[in-house]
């Protein structure tokens, strides 16, 4: 009798389990919202970068010259070089925010809000030359132009002391002194022709 045995099986290694394909982990709702966060003070870090490096008054610094416009409730500032013709006005100080005074009764004051970026608020001193006729109590325009001397009510420069901001430099006529730079300037009643 013929026996068949049967074939003997390979041992082979148990195979290994069926894993699922690994899903990709979602972000937590925290990082979403940091990430978003994130992104909105970038933004908000260029329009403040753009609007501070686009404007004339962030960027001037005590002792710039600038040119000043327009009307005192819609003022038009840049600046501009000292020896132009159009420069009106000398920057005596920069405030650090627009609840500051300037302290002097003097200075003129330009303040620039923007709506996104620094504001800003400088002490201006009006570049008056000696010799010329002024109307000081211009209510409606910015700057200070000369006058015809044979106007009524208006003053001349008689005399200009830089490096000095006492009243007594004025021997006659009446001082105007700035603290920053420091600055007198001697009006008299102009001459009438």
């Amino acid at each position: 009798m013929s026996t068949d045995a049967p074939a003997p099986t390979p041992n082979f290694p148990p195979a290994p389990p069926q894993q699922e394909p690994a899903q990709p982990k979602k972000k937590s709702i925290a990082v979403k919202i940091l990430t978003y966060v994130g992104g909105l003070l970038v933004a908000a870090l260029v329009v403040y970068g753009f609007n501070y490096f686009t404007s004339d008054a962030a960027q001037t610094k005590a002792g710039d010259c600038a040119s000043l416009s327009g009307t005192r409730t819609k003022p038009e500032f840049k600046t501009i070089d000292c020896g132009a013709a159009e420069a009106n006005y000398t920057v005596g100080k920069v405030l650090g925010g627009v609840s500051e005074s300037c302290g002097g009764q003097y200075y003129d004051e330009y303040t620039e809000t923007a709506r996104r970026g620094p504001d800003s608020k400088l002490c201006l001193v009006p570049n008056y030359v000696e010799g010329s006729c002024y109307e000081l109590d211009n209510s409606t325009n910015v700057g200070y132009p000369p006058v015809d001397c044979a106007k009524s009510d208006v003053l001349k420069l008689a005399k200009t002391v830089k490096g000095s901001d006492d009243e007594s430099a004025c021997t006659e006529g009446v001082p105007m002194t700035f603290s920053e730079p420091k600055l007198t300037y001697c009006f008299a009643p102009a001459e009438i022709a």
